[in-house]
């Protein structure tokens, strides 16, 4: 991988009234990482809700965004007031956002889904920066059914492809299905790999992207209260460490209009393994507050990642002894068993394991045929020159001190 800046936006979940004010709110964002040298910007979890009200009906957005004042900070006992009363006449009319949205969504999604590609791709081509840009709920076109989807644009503002979200919340499940797919965008700087959501709690998913040689995993969020936060970019810190790359982690903040649960929360922030941050914290940057909007970019010491894969004690990735039991975790993802369903098989049970064969000590077959190749695991990723490498230090130098986090700065715009 070569050299990358990485911006993980933080911002808060508004309603307007158009297009361009969510056009000029991104920009606001953006012109902060751009400042630092963006290669890499990543907007968070449902960031694409922002661009559905402008689609709904006038006089019910208009009960919706008055309703959105009142929960917007800094709102004063009239504002709140007054929006308890929009809320209440939005839900009367129809759902308020939740129903709004799923009655756009049955009627013209097209027009939901261009206006994502053409907001995003243009953000992307104006800042020349490759893109990640949020998910939004969108209908598949092939199959019709609603989606949590992220779109990845590259620096030009074209499409290099979606990740679903393949691990859906509880709440998630009247609005959408699961996808099927796990995509690796080659950008220019090395591979990137798109979790959604809760998709980070699944270490399978980061090792299949991992054995893609994937080096940033991006992990976009709107997650409802602090424990729910806490818990997604935990699990994110330890598939950085036990993969070996870095993590980057993109919350949504504000009110859940969807579900009325707890406000979206969370604490952005650039991840790698321990050895590489200054801190020993797996931590290299992080937003300054898990409920106020920030921007938080930084460089990403790929060669000292380099440096630990190859030198590092723990050799994560170049040594794992299952024993026999490789067969075992085969059997149980053909059959696509969750923990409790292996559990009910006794996929593990101890005459199972012990009735599985060692493997071959040697390359060849008893009757002498060549086994199946393994793949190689290059001693040097593709992409940097061998002389990068510095396998006689014990450990990777640990990271400078980090740069203070940028918040935004307040602007009555954004609470309009």
């Amino acid at each position: 991988m070569e050299s990358v800046v990485v911006a993980c936006m933080q911002p808060r979940l508004t309603i307007l009234a158009s297009h361009e004010e969510f056009n000029a709110l991104a920009r606001r964002f953006m012109r902060q990482s751009q400042a630092k040298g963006a290669t890499l910007t990543i907007f968070p979890e449902l960031t694409g809700l922002m661009l559905a009200p402008p689609l709904i009906s006038g006089f019910r957005l208009g009960m919706i965004r008055r309703a959105d004042r009142g929960r917007q900070p800094g709102a004063g006992f009239v504002a709140r007031r007054l929006g308890r009363v929009a809320n209440t006449t939005a839900d009367v009319l129809g759902g308020g956002l939740a129903g709004s949205l799923a009655r756009l969504l049955r009627k013209d999604s097209e027009a939901l889904r261009d206006a994502t590609l053409a907001t995003f791709g243009g953000l992307a081509r104006e800042f020349s920066t490759a893109l990640v840009g949020g998910s939004q709920y969108l209908c598949d076109g092939e199959t019709g059914t609603v989606r949590n989807r992220a779109y990845v644009f590259d620096a030009g503002g074209e499409v290099m492809g979606y990740q679903d979200k393949l691990n859906l919340a509880p709440e998630e499940k009247a609005w959408a299905v699961p996808g099927t797919d796990l995509g690796v965008f080659q950008m220019k700087f090395g591979r990137v790999g798109v979790l959604i959501g809760q998709d980070v709690l699944y270490p399978e998913l980061a090792r299949l992207l991992s054995v893609q040689d994937v080096d940033v995993l991006v992990n976009v969020l709107a997650v409802s209260g602090a424990a729910e936060a806490n818990l997604l970019r935990s699990a994110l810190a330890i598939r950085a460490e036990e993969n070996e790359v870095f993590g980057a982690a993109s919350f949504l903040l504000g009110p859940n209009y969807l579900d009325d649960r707890e406000d979206y929360c969370g604490q952005s922030a650039l991840l790698a393994p321990v050895m590489l941050s200054e801190k020993r914290d797996g931590v290299l940057l992080q937003a300054g507050s898990a409920r106020a909007e920030s921007v938080v970019t930084g460089a990403l010491p790929a060669e000292a990642l380099y440096t630990l894969r190859q030198s590092g004690r723990m050799r994560l990735r170049r040594e794992m002894n299952l024993g026999n039991l490789g067969p075992v975790l085969a059997e149980m993802y053909e059959r696509g068993l969750t923990i409790e369903q292996a559990i009910e098989h006794r996929i593990a049970a101890p005459e199972k394991a012990a009735s599985v064969p060692a493997p071959l000590e040697s390359a060849e077959s008893p009757a002498g045929e060549a086994m199946p190749p393994t793949l190689p695991v290059p001693e040097t990723p593709p992409w940097v020159e061998a002389d990068e490498l510095t396998a006689s230090e014990a450990e990777p130098p640990a990271m400078p001190a980090p740069e203070a986090t940028a918040a935004v700065e307040p602007d009555d715009a954004w609470t309009a």
